[in-house]
This record gives C-alpha cells, sequence and structure tokens, in this order.
C-alpha cells in the first residue's frame, strides 16, 4: 500500500515537473528589466514575460519588443526591432527612417518615445547604418540617451532573439 502511495506521488510530481519545463522551454518565460534601457516602457526591476512560441511560427517584426542574447552572449537584453532583414537604418536630425528592400524610405512614428526624447547615433553624427543580413535586426531602446543597442554593438542575429516580451496581466 505504501509503495503504490509513493509510486502515484513519483509519477504525480514527475508529470508536473515535465509540464514545468516544457512551458518555460517552449512557451513562457518570466523576465526582469535590468537597467533604464526600455523606460517608460518598462521601468528598471519590472517583471515581464517571454512568449517563445510565437517566434516559431512567425519572424520578428518591425515594433515588437523582444528578449535577446547580448553580442557578448553574457547578459540577456530587451529591445524593440526598429530595423528588418534587408532593411537600412538611418538616423537623422533625431529621426529614425529605413529603406526597406524595395528602396522605400519609411520615416517610423515612434510614439512609444517619451516626449523630447533624442535619437542620435554613438558619435551624435547623422548616420546611415549597413543594410542587414538575410537574419539580421536593428535593436534599439526606449529611453535612446541611456541604452546601448545596435547603434553601438550592430545588428542582432535571427538566432540569439529569444522570444516576444509581453506585460504582465
Amino acid at each position: 500500500m505504501l509503495l503504490s502511495y509513493l509510486w502515484k506521488t513519483f509519477r504525480l510530481v514527475s508529470c508536473a515537473v515535465l509540464i514545468i519545463l516544457f512551458v518555460r522551454t517552449f512557451l513562457i518565460e518570466t523576465g526582469r528589466v535590468n537597467g533604464v534601457s526600455m523606460e517608460s516602457t518598462y521601468l528598471d526591476s519590472q517583471t515581464f514575460y517571454i512568449n517563445k512560441f510565437a517566434l516559431l511560427l512567425s519572424t520578428p517584426k518591425r515594433g515588437q519588443i523582444i528578449q535577446c542574447k547580448a553580442p557578448n552572449g553574457e547578459s540577456l537584453l530587451i529591445k524593440r526591432i526598429v530595423g528588418l532583414p534587408g532593411e537600412t537604418v538611418h538616423i537623422h536630425e533625431n529621426e529614425v527612417s529605413v529603406t526597406d528592400s524595395r528602396g522605400n524610405l519609411i520615416r517610423l512614428n515612434e510614439t512609444y518615445l517619451k516626449p523630447g526624447s533624442i535619437t542620435q547615433t554613438w558619435n551624435h553624427e547623422p548616420g546611415d547604418y549597413p543594410v542587414l543580413g538575410p537574419n539580421e535586426y536593428f535593436v534599439m531602446g526606449d529611453n535612446r540617451r541611456e541604452s546601448g543597442d545596435s547603434r553601438h554593438f550592430g545588428p542582432v542575429p535571427r538566432e540569439n532573439i529569444l522570444g516576444l516580451v509581453i506585460s504582465p496581466f
């Protein structure tokens, strides 16, 4: 009788652990903001969720907030996608625009930025970045003055994008 009870308990706990591991590995995971680069959208130490499943079925899109590995591979970042594969990102006179793969110039309407935000290149000069490769994304933080992003370390490869950041309920 005791062995039967222990076996049932073991099976139940094992199933629960496997379900939790599956959900955390393939579906949803929690994260915590570390820094001010995404203010005022996300604040330092704020908790968020990462939807890992969404990007298995589709490609990342402009304006989405993602979690990605830093180029040094030592830390995780949350940033907003600004440039897509095949595009060129331009920063001129405090405005971000992209030239898409068909040659169309698109001025980004960045309503998520705080009023008075200033967007500059790393050296404060107008800039045109190289055309993004087939699996590269240009990412930036919403707090442009305090964000280490693609302006500093270059594009993020698709394999470094871990999932979409979604707000807690």
